[in-house]
């Protein structure tokens, strides 16, 4: 049975204003009506009643502004269009059809995080039924891809918070609601199934759906379970990485002639390709409800979702810092100099590289919860909740990172790389090889160099197919990694109620609540002990009698590489590359390096890579494997009790509350603390170094914080036209806490690559951040199922976190190049330290319009506009200007039919261009990434027949919208930030990322 809004109501008087433009551009016609608030309305022109049934797109705008025009806060809802069915394919793109709401985007352009009011998702808390999630990273915001969108019914987000809300967002709360069996009594149920395609992949999917409801006679029990399994196959194509060197020269020319100019930073290594999913989801919720008198309610509810999407990435890596070849000169030559930056230049001993970037995501969500409400007299009503939420991510030491490379007899690379800038596309890279390293004397027909003479085009040879041959390729770098997760969250709350009904107090609400939280991240790598770099001489020869060639993979026996040729790669992307795609098996790649143990490993022999003599070290596969690394891994604990009282008050034509929610918060983190004694590498020069480095016996280290805070929070509403337009006005104080791994001093470092850079990811004893904000909102119901608002709000942001950076900062860390400590002269190692902290500032403000029409003849409209501006300040407050980490501008636009059975809608939303990393968050100190605005266009067709039956067709980035980020907003850098090892992210939505344009056709039938 289709749900609908029953409604029964007058129309006002006022209504006729704004919609008449709209009325005659339909041709005139009646208006229908729309869902009541369940408060009286004023009378109609002829003062009939009339009563209607809303159902489909129609019912659920109705339910959301009836939810919005009741709400005791500001706040925006989004419904769903039936039980077991939400209007998009995930929560996190309808919320961005809401005024102040923007998302970031994961793998096939599917929404993930959601940001509110112009601050990101970490100042804001998702909750299930008002009850803490869990999380599988290292924040508080969910990632909304864990979660079917069917298991929901309803999501609002709030944005003026309350003393008996749940405190932790200053930018919003939104909350997930589910549904319950007596929302719609009796035995109801329905099935849905469809498939879809993506015409970029030419890849399917599949999901299905099954909901089951009813209630006994007596409306005293009632049961609700829900089921939802999805197989979705997803190609994504990617800039991974395209980034900037700052230890290379400071000026041009290189050598500080002439007249030289400044350099910030010179191109490094861009790495870029296809990430292939296939995400399998599978989801169950439900409720059982005993509703044993008028004055009492028991719930028992729970949710189990799994989320499976492995991804794997086949990248084309090109890694080329500035350097000096084996005779002392540059490796760079023909370099072009433009606006402050090198935007083209050939490099010699360079070394063509394919690289394996999987993400073993397997994520379990679970929450079970107890919920009884007792009206215990007449005037006062107690609830009692208390749940447990889990989230586990066993991912640790299950992603990967590996390159392959082509192989040469000689000890050093010999291959030349051209490359240049484009304007708003990635560089053109070409790469030259000589034909002996292949083994020939002269190249293929047709694949013959045509910037180097008497070398063979790299592109044309991977194009024709011809390295498509394992004899041509090794390995250098084989990175395995990743994060184990844990959280786990209980919570237990008493409520109450007391009506006074004196005065202008209606009633007092108080209460008070525990929840305690552990999360744990356990970091298993194999960078941090070295494991990642021992087979980083395979790609030469190290000379008899050790290894008299390159130890290819066909030699071994081995088939690890194989070629593709992906329908629309990187289209639209620019440049010139290959379009054949490398793809390295990283099984195969693991059973080829166990096939080395006990040969003899060059990269510790004497006097490499000239000659090789001993003591030798056996290749040992088992000192690849990865360990935990105690300095990245953490555990934390936090326990907060809070207690609340809240004054709702109402006169004539007004409503409100006033309260105060008193905060005590508790943690203890503990990690364990260590930086490198020294590196060392056996060569002085090489296009693809490696570094082994030795870390001081590390120290456990354990940290304490508390804090009580109080937040205090009024919100008041306003009837100017009884019915009409409603004013309303709130002003609180709120906090967000740190992500839980920035209170716990965990440290990493780029010492493998050679670079200075020690990352500390949090620091002991940091605080929570601070705001005070008011709202202001106008609410105008021009007409039934109509509305005009306009919404004003501010944030006034204090001890916020920002990352401190140190430089030239000595800590007894000491480096040797050409051998291991005590065979060469030592350097003192000067890093570059980064660690958060508090007292950054900021203020925000910005203005959310929204209007919502609908008409008789089932057309209607739904827009919203949001606009905030933002000023940032550093510790010293000193002026950072507009900070903008979302988009400052978004809008949404939504055309609408639904009538006789047959619904459709077609929805634009767009995002203006932003700060995607701060200013001190990219490689180049000062220079942001700055990522272009951002269209997506969704649209849908429904058609209902018989008695429940329903076929429909949908579609997703109609406009075939692509992602591009760039470094400084200079058009020739594009920038993506590399592969977040261990965090379930490879730079998605950033530089270059292209989804595709997905159809879906589905048939649902309902009882």
């Amino acid at each position: 049975m289709r749900r609908g809004l029953k409604t029964t109501h007058r129309t006002p008087q006022s209504a006729w204003i704004l919609p008449m433009i709209l009325a005659m551009g339909c041709g005139g016609g009646a208006w229908a009506q729309s869902a009541g608030s369940g408060a009286a309305n004023g009378p109609s022109a002829t003062g009939e009643l009339e009563e209607i049934v809303v159902t489909g797109i129609r019912a659920d705008l109705e339910k959301s502004l009836e939810v919005k025009r009741n709400a005791s806060v500001v706040l925006d809802s989004i419904n769903s269009t039936e039980l077991g069915r939400f209007p998009d394919a995930d929560v996190a793109d309808s919320l961005a059809h809401l005024p102040g709401i923007t998302i970031s985007r994961t793998t096939g352009g599917e929404g993930q995080k959601v940001s509110v009011r112009g601050l990101g998702a970490q100042y804001n808390i998702v909750t299930w039924n008002n009850r803490v999630l869990a999380t599988d990273d290292d924040g508080r915001d969910l990632a909304f891809d864990v979660l079917p969108s069917e298991v929901i019914t309803a999501a609002d987000v709030l944005k003026s918070p309350q003393a008996s809300a749940l405190e932790g967002s200053i930018g919003g709360t939104v909350n997930l609601r589910t549904a319950s069996p007596f929302d719609n009594p009796g035995l109801h149920g329905g099935v849905h199934a469809e498939g879809d395609y993506n015409d970029m992949s030419t890849l399917h999917g599949q999901k299905y759906t099954a909901f089951l409801s009813d209630t006994d006679s007596t409306g005293t029990w009632g049961i609700l379970i829900g089921a939802v399994h999805s197989d979705n196959n997803i190609r994504t194509d990617s800039l991974n990485a395209y980034q900037q060197n700052i230890y290379g020269p400071n000026t041009y020319p290189f050598d500080g002639s002439g007249n030289p100019r400044a350099l910030a930073a010179t191109p490094c290594c861009i790495t870029f390709g296809s990430i292939y999913d296939e995400k399998k989801r599978d989801a169950v919720s439900g409720s059982i409800e005993w509703r044993p008198t008028d004055t009492l309610k028991i719930a028992v509810d729970g949710l189990w979702t799994r989320l499976q999407d492995p991804q794997v990435g086949y990248n084309e890596s090109y890694y080329f810092p500035y350097g000096s070849d084996q005779n002392g000169n540059p490796t760079w030559s023909n370099a072009t100099y433009q606006n402050g930056i090198i935007s083209g230049v050939s490099v010699n001993d360079f070394q063509p590289e394919m690289v394996n970037n999987t993400v073993a995501r397997k994520v379990d969500t679970s929450l079970v919860g107890l919920n009884a409400k007792w009206q215990a007299t007449s005037r006062l009503s107690l609830a009692l909740d208390a749940y447990r939420s889990a989230a586990d991510r066993p991912e640790g030491g299950k992603d990967t990172f590996m390159t392959a490379g082509l192989v040469s007899a000689t000890p050093y690379a010999e291959d030349i790389l051209n490359m240049s800038d484009n304007v708003r596309g990635l560089p053109s890279l070409n790469v030259a090889i000589p034909p002996s390293q292949l083994g020939l004397g002269a190249c293929p027909s047709g694949t013959a160099s045509s910037t180097n003479a008497g070398y063979c085009s790299y592109t044309a040879l991977m194009n024709s197919g011809f390295l498509n041959d394992n004899k041509y390729w090794s390995t250098h770098y084989v990175g395995l990694n990743g994060y184990t997760v844990k959280d786990q969250v209980r919570g237990i709350n008493l409520d109450g109620t007391y009506d006074v009904n004196a005065f202008f107090i209606d009633r007092l609400t108080f209460g008070g609540g525990e929840t305690r939280r552990e999360k744990s991240r356990l970091d298993i790598s194999n960078d941090w002990d070295n494991g990642s770099g021992q087979y980083g001489t395979l790609y030469n020869t190290a000379g008899c009698p050790i290894q008299c060639n390159p130890y290819s993979f066909a030699s071994q026996g081995y088939d690890v590489v194989t070629m593709v040729s992906p329908p629309n790669f990187m289209q639209g992307a620019g440049g010139s590359f290959p379009t054949t795609l490398p793809r390295l098996n990283s099984a195969a790649l693991l059973n080829f390096l166990k096939s080395l143990n006990g040969k003899p490993n060059p990269f510790y022999c004497q006097n490499y890579p000239t000659v090789c003599e001993a003591p030798y070290t056996a290749f040992d596969f088992s000192q690849t494997l990865p360990q935990e690394n105690p300095y990245n891994s953490y555990s934390v604990k936090e326990r907060t009790d809070s207690f609340y009282v809240e004054a709702e008050m109402s006169g004539a034509r007004w409503s409100g509350n006033v309260g105060v929610r008193v905060v005590r918060t508790e943690t203890d983190a503990s990690t364990a603390a260590a930086v490198p004694v020294s590196l060392w590498t056996p060569t002085a020069v090489g296009a693809t170094q490696t570094w082994n480095v030795q870390y001081a016996t590390g120290q456990a280290s354990t940290s304490h914080g508390s804090y009580i805070i109080p937040l205090p929070s009024a919100n008041f509403a306003y009837w100017a036209m009884p019915e009409e337009l409603q004013l309303r006005a709130a002003v609180a104080q709120t906090l967000s806490r740190p992500n839980l791994n920035q209170l716990a001093p965990t440290s990493s470092n780029n010492a493998i690559n050679g670079e200075p850079q020690l990352f500390y990811g949090g620091t002991a004893g940091l605080r929570p951040i601070k705001a005070w904000q008011a709202d202001l909102s106008a609410e105008w119901y021009y007409m039934p199922h109509a509305a005009f608002t306009v919404a004003l709000f501010g944030k006034r942001i204090r001890d916020d976190i920002y990352e401190g950076v140190s430089t030239n900062v000595d800590l007894g860390t000491m480096q040797y190049v050409g051998g291991p400590p005590g065979t060469v002269p030592g350097t003192p190692f000067l890093w570059t330290v980064t660690a958060p902290s508090n007292g950054a500032k900021s203020t925000f403000a910005g203005i959310e319009l929204t209007w919502q029409h609908m008409t008789d003849l089932g057309v209607g409209i739904h827009a919203q506009f949001t606009a905030t501006s933002s000023q940032g300040y550093d510790q010293n407050g000193k002026s950072l200007g507009a900070i903008d980490p979302v988009p400052p501008i978004t809008s949404s636009l939504s055309l609408i039919y639904d009538k006789d059975g047959l619904s459709g809608d077609i929805t634009w939303d767009h995002a203006s261009g932003y700060t995607y990393a701060c200013s001190m968050c990219t490689e180049v100190p000062g220079w942001p990434a700055k990522a272009d605005s951002f269209d997506w266009v969704t649209a849908s067709v429904h058609y209902k027949f018989l008695h429940g039956f329903d076929v429909y067709v949908e579609a997703k980035n109609l406009t075939n919208a692509v992602a591009r980020t760039y470094l400084n907003g200079n058009p020739l850098l594009p920038w993506a930030p590399g592969q977040s090892v261990g965090q379930s992210a490879s730079g998605v939505g950033a530089g270059y990322s292209a989804y595709g344009r997905t159809f879906v056709a589905g048939a649902a039938y309902q009882f």
